[in-house]
């Protein structure tokens, strides 16, 4: 049986500008995370600790990030660490793996430099799969032989997409590669949510990274019996901070009070990372509006960081009660409703005649706002 920590995706170094001033303290909560892995690695006595790639998030981080980070690795001394070069900080001649800074790293730590096998002892063998590059089209498991009669714990270790995630993919990996090349685990990173496909498996980023990320802040541990045997695994949350992005409806006092309610179950504010872009197109209630506008001002005061879009209250454009006063601009208005009815307007209009009738609509609201139309 063996036991060992998966994580991934440190970025060490990222900027964080979209977190504003809190930018410096985003970077440094992800040292304190980075420390909190360590930990749970002793309180779990794991066997050896992979890194599936992107520890860095450039080879431009500074040689101060990475003495730090080589002190937190150094402080796993003696339970081995394997740590793989990802895309970000792929394995190039003048990198970060070359840095004076990185060769303090302790002889615990194996950097994976080579596409080989690396054994870690009798009975497991470890398939690195290191990238020389930022892109690619080509599959870096591709090289993984089959298990023929090899009766040890086989686990690849790789950086990339699989074949069967959305979006542009960039390093494709097989998804049946466990199973074409009979790997026990196959130790992924680079996507930055914890997803599991049977053998293969991402752990996500061990702290949070933007507002979209789905999954993240775990690292996992493994227990595999033998070889053929299923995975056991458990997702242990490690992360700092909390990052969420809320857009409420908006139409009452009561639905104020709902979203401060779900602000609060996310936890202490002093770790929130918060996006708030309320919809008040229903909403008419004065008192209302109030409360938000009290409650953004409680948000700045205890959240980590809150980033608050200005709710545009769309107009409501309807028969009599806000039209445009006669001249250019209520010619335009005419031509605009006359494409939406779904015919051809006159005069120099009919070259819109084919837009989008959603580029329509919006054009007009933005045309009725422009004009001092009702807001709803």
């Amino acid at each position: 049986m063996v036991r060992f920590l998966h994580t991934a995706d440190w970025q060490i170094g990222m900027k964080a500008a979209h977190a504003g001033e809190k930018a410096k303290k985003v970077r440094q909560k992800r040292f304190e995370t980075a420390s909190r892995v360590v930990e749970l690695a002793k309180q779990k006595d794991v066997d050896f600790v992979l890194l599936a790639g992107d520890t860095f998030e450039d080879h431009s981080v500074d040689n101060a990030a990475v003495k730090r980070t080589v002190d937190i690795l150094n402080r796993l001394d003696p339970i081995p660490v394997y740590v793989l070069p990802g895309n970000h900080d792929p394995m190039v001649p003048g990198g970060v793996w070359d840095r004076d800074a990185w060769e303090r790293i302790g002889s615990h730590v194996t950097l994976l430099r080579e596409p080989q096998e690396y054994r870690f002892d009798d009975g497991v063998a470890l398939y690195a799969c290191p990238l020389a590059q930022k892109q690619s089209s080509l599959d870096p498991t591709a090289w993984i032989p089959d298990r023929e009669d090899d009766d040890r714990i086989r686990i690849g270790v790789a950086h990339g997409s699989l074949n069967i995630l959305p979006g542009t993919v960039n390093f494709p990996i097989a998804s049946d590669r466990p199973e074409r090349s009979g790997l026990d685990y196959l130790a992924l990173g680079d996507w930055h949510g914890h997803r599991i496909f049977g053998r293969a498996v991402y752990p996500g980023t061990m702290e949070p990274t933007n507002f979209s990320e789905q999954g993240s802040g775990n690292v996992l541990v493994v227990e595999i019996d033998g070889a053929g045997a299923e995975p056991r695994i458990e997702a242990c949350s490690v992360n700092s901070l909390t990052w969420k992005a809320l857009d409420p409806v908006i139409s009452t006092v009561d639905d104020i009070e709902a979203l401060d309610a779900a602000i609060q179950s996310l936890g202490s504010p002093e770790s929130l990372l918060l996006r708030v872009s309320p919809d008040l197109s229903g909403c008419t209630d004065g008192r209302a509006l109030e409360r938000l506008e009290t409650l953004q001002g409680e948000l700045r005061e205890r959240a980590f960081f809150l980033e608050w879009t200005d709710p545009v209250r769309q107009p409501v454009i309807g028969e009599g009660s806000d039209q445009i006063p006669d001249g250019t601009l209520s010619q335009v208005d005419e031509t605009l409703a006359t494409i939406l009815d779904g015919r051809i307007p006159g005069g120099p209009g009919h070259q819109f005649a084919d837009r989008d009738p959603e580029v329509v609509q919006a054009a007009r609201m933005l045309l009725h706002r422009l004009a001092g139309g009702r807001s709803a």
